[in-house]
């Protein structure tokens, strides 16, 4: 029970990060924070949508230097958020071991 609950909390934690919305509604600074979490995240099917976004715009509102900072931003925020989620199944995987345990 708790392994299943545990999956649909997860499932919705990833798919909240993965929701889509149109990439026109992104400012600038969000559309350079969403390629870098694509990016960290490994995400490439969005990939070519972002590259269409960032030609469609031709020149951004924020300078290079500070979209390549928010891009820096993005990745490593998807970096913690997958070092997070792997925390939290190793926590659970080691609570189910002990629950098993305690239980024989």
């Amino acid at each position: 029970m708790k392994k299943f609950l545990f999956a649909g909390v997860l499932s919705l934690f990833l798919l909240g990060c993965a929701q889509e919305r149109p990439l026109a509604s992104y400012d600038d600074i969000g559309l350079c924070t969403l390629k870098g979490q694509a990016m960290g995240y490994g995400n490439t099917e969005i990939m070519p949508r972002i590259q269409s976004e960032f030609a469609r715009r031709g020149e951004l509102n924020i300078s290079k230097a500070d979209c390549d900072t928010y891009i820096q931003t993005g990745q490593q925020d998807a970096r913690v958020k997958m070092k997070t989620s792997d925390s939290i199944i190793q926590q659970s995987q080691q609570s189910m071991t002990t629950n098993a345990i305690q239980n024989l």
